[in-house]
């Protein structure tokens, strides 16, 4: 099938968890539905969701993930790995997408674009084998873990101290590491200071765990600091919309796509956005709600525009 010329109803750009959510729902629909994905993303890295409803112990992202092209795959979609290099507007007639490793574009009538926010993560040994178990990124996901923990905030000043921020809520024993050695002007250092934040600048060269448990940061300066959890904050995550850029779709000033609230069309008609690459709280349970509900117009739209032919 994937080497036919046929025209899918939908092609979805990125197969996280909004993308696998709205390929479920429009195969349950009996939509042809081709999913193109490459390796990576922000649901990768993380080992364990706890905030999702029914998942009390945790889920990770590479497990719902799979959970989902295998049932997604049940339903009907077809799922290519390759990597999306050009859209093209066909007007009234749909798209056409244009992959890396294939000649021939695929041709579909409606688009979804999931392509998600790319992180800067810092190559420091050890944070790897964290990054979800006790290194995390966003604090209303899992600021819960941090409750009365010796906790390191890594990465650029002022983000940093606006991530220490959120966290006071959970713990009050917080450092903030300005990795990136970005200069703190005396009116900060003192507001730092009248907060109660420890301030060490100095790059981590090091983090020692125990089967991704944090226990320790080694400092560029020697020092080394006991603690059990840290988050990221560090400028520059880019959220994944350079495909979009000839179709002229309006973005926020954070380059976050802006949809339809009620259906997650953009602006541009038959072109859906759904996931972190839309302007939301970035939470898995949000992006499978951005799925379900794209994929339910989607198929409203389709079935207005006459294509009432089931796969």
């Amino acid at each position: 099938m994937g080497g036919e010329r046929l025209m899918y109803d939908t092609i979805i750009v990125g197969g996280g968890i909004g993308g696998l959510q709205t390929a479920i729902q429009l195969a349950r629909s009996m939509r042809r539905v081709a999913v193109i994905d490459t390796p990576g993303g922000r649901s990768t890295v993380a080992k364990s969701y706890r905030n999702i409803l029914g998942f009390e112990d945790g889920v990770s992202g590479v497990s719902l993930r799979r959970q989902g092209r295998k049932q997604a795959a049940k339903y009907g979609a077809v799922f290519f790995a390759d990597e999306v290099v050009k859209l093209e507007s066909q007007g009234k007639a749909g798209f056409l997408v244009h992959r890396r490793n294939a000649v021939q574009p695929l041709e579909c009538r409606t688009l979804v674009m999931a392509t998600g926010i790319k992180d800067p993560f810092p190559a420091i040994p050890g944070i790897e084998e964290c990054l979800g178990t006790s290194i995390f990124l966003c604090p209303d996901c899992d600021g819960y873990e941090t409750i009365e923990q010796r906790t390191a905030v890594i990465g650029a000043v002022p983000q940093a101290i606006e991530m220490a921020d959120e966290l006071t809520f959970y713990t009050s024993k917080i450092y903030i590491i300005n990795h990136e050695q970005v200069p703190v002007q005396p009116e900060l250092r003192k507001t730092l200071s009248e907060k109660g934040y420890t301030l060490l600048e100095a790059a981590v060269e090091r983090m020692l765990h125990d089967e991704g448990r944090l226990r320790q940061l080694i400092l560029a300066t020697g020092e080394h600091l006991d603690v059990t959890r840290a988050f990221l904050s560090f400028p520059g995550a880019q959220v994944q919309t350079a495909l979009l850029k000839p179709l002229s779709v309006r973005l926020n000033p954070k380059g976050h796509v802006l949809t339809n609230p009620r259906t997650k069309e953009t602006d541009h008609p038959n072109l859906w956005a759904v996931g972190d690459i839309v302007e939301h709280s970035q939470q898995v349970a949000i992006a499978m709600g951005d799925g379900a509900q794209a994929a339910i117009w989607i198929q409203k739209r389709l079935r207005e525009q006459g294509f009432t032919e089931r796969r």
